[in-house]
């Protein structure tokens, strides 16, 4: 029988999954899997989980949202593993689940993988982190470690929302130096945002011509501008009509060097990521994934 390890993350979400294990145990060994669930509370745990992962494993599933999700795979990485990912989206934000059209349902991911159809993926590195959907500083990136956990898991995104809305008036814009290839971009900013899909945040259309396997970021930095212009902005994102907004650059790249005057914090995936100056680069096709 194929071995699988199963990864969750109990706190995620509605933590209900965490009441399925043993149907989810049957369910796969009809399927010729033995699974080994592993309960993952933070990083040090989550590492603990990858200790026997050389034994014949044939997958790895992980229910949770995009941060337990891209915890994995920054392990992955630095074992140079690459055994396919099962995704259960059981997290406050599951933005790459989505980008899939991976449903919050636990019989459909089951048999997701039961298929075997799979799918090569890009990730994105900063540094020395890895990144799924997104790498972003300044106005509201800093959104999630701020809300109180118990508070997402109540209200979802809506919670992240209400939280960036107290935010806005004490936000102070940043200096900061964009290049790629032979291109240099130096102005004030509020928010940049690097997108490896077209969605980060529970916005479903940030990055309209993204593709996840294409060897390319979209890269999306807003501009120092008042009150007005980022409500209007903010409305053609939610329309996703704001490619070619005058208070924006896009563009799309497999590298980029990001420098900032001053201390400036990132967000990957929606956990804390590496200061400012950052190296983005591609790891085109890194990831294997049961898809629909």
């Amino acid at each position: 029988m194929k071995k699988l390890k199963f990864i969750y993350n109990p706190s995620s979400g509605d933590g209900t999954l965490k009441n399925k294990l043993d149907y989810l145990i049957e369910r796969f060994q009809k399927i010729g899997y033995m699974m080994v669930p592993y309960r993952s509370g933070d990083i040090r745990t989550l590492e603990k989980a990858f200790s026997d992962i050389h034994e014949d494993y044939e997958a790895i599933c992980i229910s949770g949202g995009d941060g337990t999700l891209s915890s994995v795979v920054n392990i992955m990485s630095s074992m140079r593993l690459s055994l396919p990912i099962g995704i259960f989206p059981f997290g406050t934000s599951n933005d790459f689940a989505a980008h899939f059209n991976i449903p919050r349902d636990i019989e459909a991911c089951c048999e997701i993988v039961e298929k075997g159809r799979m799918k090569k993926v890009d990730i994105g590195r900063a540094n020395d982190s890895c990144f799924l959907n997104v790498c972003s500083a300044g106005l509201l990136t800093d959104i999630p470690h701020k809300t109180d956990t118990n508070l997402k898991n109540a209200l979802g995104k809506l919670a992240y929302y209400m939280k960036g809305i107290e935010e806005i008036p004490k936000f102070t814009p940043f200096k900061m130096r964009l290049q790629y290839g032979s291109n240099v971009i130096e102005d004030n900013f509020l928010l940049f945002l690097i997108l490896n899909g077209s969605s980060a945040g529970g916005f479903n259309r940030l990055a309209p011509y993204a593709k996840i396997d294409d060897g390319l970021m979209d890269v999306i930095a807003i501009k120092n501008t008042n009150i007005t212009n980022i409500i209007a902005l903010f409305l053609k994102i939610l329309r996703g009509e704001h490619i070619g907004d005058p208070n924006l650059y896009h563009f799309q790249t497999d590298r980029l060097m990001i420098a900032c005057d001053g201390n400036c914090e990132t967000d990957m995936d929606g956990e804390r990521g590496p200061d400012l100056p950052l190296e983005i680069e591609v790891k085109k096709h890194f990831l294997k994934i049961f898809v629909p």
